[in-house]
């Protein structure tokens, strides 16, 4: 069935002159790096790695605290236990026990219900809110309602609370776990970081207190990528004084966790920027962006745990191809040429390349290459390759958004809000990246129930991801896209729209994020119609969009990535 446009009547003679991105800022630095620092960790150290290991597994398992033995039915105990529990994930290396919490976290849900905080006033804020976060980011159904005993007679959170910092920052964590509607914990959100700011610019206590304070207000836990927050926390907690046994045995396997699986990444990343550097893009396609460091970044937070070694390389080879497509129809090639990569692209066969010529032809072979590549590769493995015909779908309606977005651009179209975002939440690349992000990770997550809920067009879940990449993205990119021939970004078509500021649009667009992170979280609640280990690689999608558009937009200035990319694959932590 051949490809039909019904994008109307078009210019086809448009020419666009392609921005100048700034080229790469690593280099040769991974193709060269010394792989003999890749190689396996040394016996001693392994060693040590898996006696720290079984020492943390017997905390998170015991019910001994501090060397007491405590009832289940001990709050202090069960806060203690979560608190433990929070440093193993923070750290980084809550990996290692993901059955083992799930098991802690069931029990302290099964004695305490949706009601715990509410029945337990001799709970403080921490405690209740580290409870509360705890269990619902896990996916436990847990009610905020206990939260209105720290408020006064007139309804709102106790003045006596507003020096509480620990109290406060957790929770201020708490509600970024809220659901749509839940407005106790949007007052929650209010007053904590109203105080946190007043408490930083007053701060007298410890430089590490503050940065815990600074970092949590940028990058909350639950939107944080794990290896981002592991790095960060695996610093603050270094420079605490008088820390417990528990702690101090956590973070020492923190820090050898983390140099070990760094390694592994610098291998991996050697290996990567050979294949990168073989196809030699940056001289056939001069126009595009040459960003493997920062694909690879990208895609350390979908999964960066070794064992999805083959995930992440398919992954990375997939991103780094639409990287190209993408600069290939909105910084290069007239509609007519897109017209026709996109009716070629809906065969995906070989035969498509009798019918292109040029750097259209050359895009389309490195695509026909590739996913014929990666079959090889998952039977060379040992896996199915029937996941790839999903992925191959969502491919070609990427391409059919992507000349949908090239169209408003040739003829100058604003359109609505909700025509652009119904188009451009395709071209977030979400609706591919996700089922692509199971193709490598064994039988487990690559089932056709995975695969059918991912790519179902009413997804909840990846909507939400989808929408939070594309209004943050455009958010950050919008004062440059405006510099250049480029489709208007959210904030224009809503500017236009309701005919308001440029500042108003943005406040509008950023509760539209907040409202789809709450969707996210609502969507976590079990039971789910897949596992976990399926909806995490969606949430840690939209989690590496709060990472990567922090301070603008990273990718096409790597700049604002570079310390972050430094710390996590070039300089190991200090033991």
């Amino acid at each position: 069935m051949s490809f039909e446009s019904n994008v109307g009547s078009t210019d086809n003679t448009d020419q666009i002159e392609p921005a100048k991105f700034q080229r790469t800022l690593w280099g040769d630095h991974f193709v060269m790096t010394n792989t003999t620092e890749g190689h396996p960790t040394q016996e001693p150290e392994r060693r040590e790695h898996e006696v720290l290991k079984a020492e943390v597994r017997r905390m998170v398992t015991a019910d001994e605290i501090n060397g007491v033995v405590h009832e289940v039915n001990d709050v202090q105990a069960i806060i203690q236990k979560l608190h433990l529990i929070d440093v193993v994930q923070r750290l980084g290396v809550g990996y290692h026990f993901e059955m083992e919490i799930e098991e802690a976290l069931e029990k302290v849900y099964v004695h305490g219900g949706e009601s715990f905080i509410g029945n337990n006033s001799n709970i403080d804020l921490y405690g209740a809110t580290l409870w509360f976060r705890l269990l619902r980011q896990q996916g436990f159904r847990v009610s905020p309602e206990g939260f209105r005993r720290f408020k006064d007679d007139e309804g709102k959170f106790k003045e006596s609370l507003a020096s509480d910092e620990q109290g406060l920052l957790s929770l201020y964590e708490a509600a970024h776990v809220a659901f749509n509607g839940e407005d106790i914990l949007d007052e929650a959100m209010e007053f904590a970081t109203k105080n946190l700011k007043s408490i930083i610019l007053n701060h007298k206590g410890s430089s590490s207190s503050k940065k815990h304070v600074e970092f949590s207000l940028s990058l909350p836990v639950w939107k944080c990528v794990p290896r981002t927050l592991a790095r960060h926390s695996i610093d603050i907690y270094s420079q605490y004084e008088n820390a417990c046994h528990e702690q101090t045995v956590i973070l020492k396997l923190a820090k050898l966790d983390f140099n070990m699986v760094q390694k592994f990444h610098k291998q991996e990343l050697h290996q990567l920027s050979l294949w990168w550097a073989s196809l030699e893009t940056t001289t056939k396609f001069p126009y595009a962006k040459d960003r493997l460091a920062e694909s690879y970044f990208w895609i350390n937070a979908v999964y960066f745990e070794p064992v999805y070694q083959l995930g992440r390389i398919i992954l990375l080879k997939f991103g780094c191809v639409i990287t190209l497509l993408d600069d290939t129809y909105d910084n290069f090639g007239n509609y007519k040429e897109l017209e026709l990569l996109t009716e070629t692209i809906q065969r995906l066969d070989i035969s498509g390349l009798e019918i292109l010529s040029g750097t259209m032809k050359g895009v389309y072979q490195l695509i026909i290459n590739l996913f014929e590549d990666i079959e090889q590769e998952l039977t060379r493995s040992g896996l199915s390759t029937f996941g790839t015909d999903y992925c191959k779908e969502q491919f070609k309606k990427l391409c059919r958004s992507f000349l949908a977005e090239a169209r408003w651009r040739t003829k100058g179209e604003v359109p609505n809000l909700e025509e652009y975002l119904e188009e451009t939440h395709v071209t977030s690349s979400y609706f591919f990246h996700c089922p692509a992000s199971f193709l490598g990770m064994g039988a487990e997550v690559g089932t056709k129930e995975a695969y059918e809920w991912v790519t179902n067009e009413t997804n909840k879940m990846v909507i939400a991801a989808s929408l939070i990449c594309r209004i943050q993205n455009d958010i950050r990119s919008h004062m440059f896209e405006r510099n250049r021939k480029h489709v208007a970004s959210a904030v224009e078509c809503y500017m236009k729209e309701h005919d308001v500021s440029q500042e108003d649009a943005i406040v509008v667009l950023w509760e539209m994020i907040s409202k789809s992170w709450k969707i996210m979280i609502k969507e976590y609640e079990k039971p789910t119609p897949v596992p976990a280990i399926v909806t995490d690689r969606v949430l840690n999608f939209a989690r590496l969009i709060s990472v990567m558009y922090r301070k603008g937009d990273a990718f096409t200035h790597p700049h604002l990535l570079k310390e972050q990319i430094a710390s996590l694959f070039a300089n190991p932590v200090p033991l």
